[in-house]
């Protein structure tokens, strides 16, 4: 699902206010197709990649929430450092020279920015954005104020409503290459929430199956399956084509994240110690024994936040490795 190339090249490091412009990185050779993993941005997008460059947040260690958290850049050795912005909260993309994000003000409702890989030219794109997607040059998004799917350009131009429910309810959804697969708490009738599909366009739109009840979020998803949990936190799968339902195990999930072969996650029932297991629920195996809150994955690492601290530490997606990554403020 993440597909990353070729080498950037590092400018010029200056740390300063925000209102200055900071000096930082070139735009890529070859860009990103998508901004970031749908299953990193589901957990909080605090990590993103392109090419051997590393795009992060530095949280703030005080106790009023997102004041001063910055946006931070490296190389994947770990080198040259940069800061490009500051007050994110998260869902990093990054395609071509920009980074998107959000900002978490006061009032809750996340807005939607951009800014450039040299640090300059900051803007607000759209008040209101939830589950943020950035590819197929298109932004996609819930907008929360207007209650509905939508898209735009990655100038923030020609928003175009894509679905929108009769009720006043959140939709979580993902963006595939010719898809969008969407759950909806309540549908139109008021029956529980289902799995639907429908075209990018927001055509075409049909009900997965008829025994999906639950309340829960689609997880993440792979080139065949959705995953999500039901209200008691047991994985299941449907397939996209045939709205087939599987049930992959009794074992509880929380923050979990799909790769090739994989299912990384972490266990309720262990204090939420990083786990891994075969997609099909076999070799159910311990990572780390530390007790996590966020997790993101990008190629062999899994980067986590300990549960109440703010700092970055990551590991290899087989257990060794483990080290800081990135200082809280």
């Amino acid at each position: 699902m993440k597909k990353y190339f070729v080498v950037l090249v590092l400018i010029v490091l200056v740390m300063g206010c925000e209102n200055e412009q900071t000096k930082g990185l070139e735009a890529p050779e070859m860009p990103n197709v998508s901004g970031n993993s749908y299953g990193n941005m589901i957990n909080h997008g605090f990590v993103a990649k392109q090419d051997n460059l590393l795009i992060y947040m530095k949280f703030n260690d005080s106790t009023i929430p997102f004041s001063n958290n910055a946006i931070m850049a490296k190389k994947e050795d770990g080198t040259n450092e940069v800061k490009l912005t500051s007050k994110g909260f998260g869902d990093i993309n990054v395609i071509k020279e920009w980074v998107y994000y959000t900002v978490m003000p006061f009032s809750d409702v996340p807005m939607l920015y951009r800014v450039k890989l040299d640090g300059s030219e900051r803007e607000k794109l759209v008040k209101g954005a939830d589950y943020v997607q950035v590819k197929n040059d298109q932004i996609y998004y819930y907008d929360s104020i207007k209650n509905g799917i939508y898209k735009m350009n990655l100038d923030g131009t020609d928003k175009v409503q894509i679905y929108s429910p009769k009720p006043k309810v959140t939709m979580n959804f993902y963006v595939d290459r010719e898809q969008i697969y969407f759950y909806k708490p309540i549908d139109e009738d008021g029956d529980e929430g289902k799995l639907y599909s429908m075209s990018l366009n927001g055509e075409n739109i049909k009900k997965l199956n008829e025994t999906v009840s639950y309340t829960q979020i689609i997880d993440d998803a792979d080139e065949q399956f959705l995953y999500y949990t039901d209200t008691e936190e047991h994985l299941y799968k449907v397939d996209k084509q045939n709205g087939k339902e599987i049930k992959i195990t009794d074992q509880k999930f929380s923050s979990l994240i799909v790769d090739e072969n994989w299912i990384y996650y972490l266990n309720p029932s262990d204090k939420y110690h990083i786990y891994k297991m075969k997609k099909n629920g076999e070799q159910n195996q311990l990572l780390l024994d530390k007790d996590v809150s966020d997790i993101n994955m990008l190629n062999n690492w899994i980067y986590y936040k300990i549960d109440g601290q703010e700092d970055i530490f990551r590991v290899k997606t087989d257990g060794t490795g483990n080290t800081l990554f990135s200082k809280r403020k």
